[in-house]
């Protein structure tokens, strides 16, 4: 009897190590500027040009985003509004690089950034009308069976007789734009260091009227696309945190230990746990695969590109082929990212 029940113990037992998911976790990392500024390190933002109030919206919006990276120090609004006006110069009074250069000079930054909003509207609502089927009743009726869901008996029961017929169905489109053109011009050469156009645009497919989906308000239409734009080219000019998901992969014994280990963020212990593992299950590539996410983790890329590597030697898997991969283009970012903190320092650096 003992014997008889041994073996589906067992087989449940592999069964949920068969089944049992990866684990996720969060990773961040900071990323390069696409584009180096060399040299600049204080910046102004003033006002675009734009309809409206969009301009001040746009350069709020800039100064949020550049702020988040500490990467550059950003001229309060408060005290350049302030300097300004004592000059009698206004919030958009930049136009040009002339104009930006001789503003830039007046603040003491090494950078003005400026330009013009070329699209900010939401257009008219589109309207219109479309047939669809719907049931409608006939007025006559007709016996049919029912079955009581509680009881299980059934009784007769009279019901409409439905027929289908098409009906106008009234919708609405709302579709907006914004479009914007960014410039960052050397305060002390007048250089354009960096020039960018983005545009992006919303279209609310039909929204049937009287249903309960509701079209989006314009106010926030325009202003979801600003923070679109307004943060990619932040991420262009300045290095920026990004949240990506690596996974740790099940398996048995001290694998599967370490997964718990690493769920609860105890990268330590799992680490301890994986490094058993291999000791133990030499030809299982997971135990060197979760020791290149612990080490990724921990921001010792070299150490992570070695254990991915070992992973793939044992099992040429495309995860393990991918890992390899994106461990070398984060190295490739470490060192523009330790180029752009150079550049950006300059003679700093060298000081110290």
């Amino acid at each position: 009897m003992m014997k008889k029940m041994i073996i589906p113990i067992l087989l449940c037992s592999a069964l949920f190590w068969v089944c049992s998911p990866p684990a996720a976790v969060s990773l961040q990392i900071m990323k390069p500027a696409e584009i180096n500024l060399p040299g600049i390190k204080k910046i102004a933002i003033v006002d675009f040009q734009g309809p409206e109030r969009s301009g001040s919206q746009i350069a709020t919006l800039l100064q949020s985003y550049l702020m988040q990276s500490d990467y550059f120090e950003i001229m309060e609004r408060d005290q350049l509004k302030r300097i300004l006006d004592e000059q009698n110069l206004g919030m958009s009074g930049v136009v040009d690089e002339t104009s930006a250069v001789q503003v830039g000079r007046l603040l003491g930054v090494d950078a003005m950034l400026f330009g013009e909003a070329t699209s900010y509207e939401v257009e008219p609502d589109e309207r219109g009308t479309e047939k669809v089927e719907d049931k409608v009743g006939t007025g006559k009726y007709e016996e049919v069976d029912e079955k009581n869901i509680f009881t299980g008996k059934t009784r007769k029961v009279k019901k409409e007789i439905m027929k289908t017929v098409l009906v106008d169905r009234h919708y609405r489109i709302r579709r907006g734009t914004v479009a914007i053109n960014f410039r960052v011009v050397s305060v002390e050469s007048g250089v354009l260091l960096a020039v960018e156009s983005e545009s992006k645009s919303y279209n609310s497919g039909k929204v049937i009227e009287g249903s309960y989906n509701t079209l989006k308000p314009q106010g926030e239409i325009l202003s979801d696309l600003s923070k679109s734009i307004c943060q990619k080219f932040a991420r262009k000019i300045a290095p920026y945190y990004a949240t990506e998901k690596r996974y740790i992969e099940p398996g048995k014994n001290e694998i599967g230990a370490g997964k718990k280990y690493a769920e609860s963020g105890l990268w330590p212990e799992a680490k301890d746990a994986w490094m058993r593992a291999i000791q133990v299950m030499p030809n299982e590539p997971a135990g060197y695969y979760n020791l290149g996410v612990a080490y990724e983790m921990e921001g010792d890329l070299e150490e992570a590109e070695i254990y991915y590597k070992k992973a793939l030697s044992v099992k040429q898997d495309k995860r393990y082929m991918d890992a390899v991969r994106r461990i070398r283009s984060a190295q490739e970012d470490q060192r523009k990212l330790e180029q752009q903190m150079m550049d950006k320092n300059g003679d700093d650096e060298l000081n110290n």
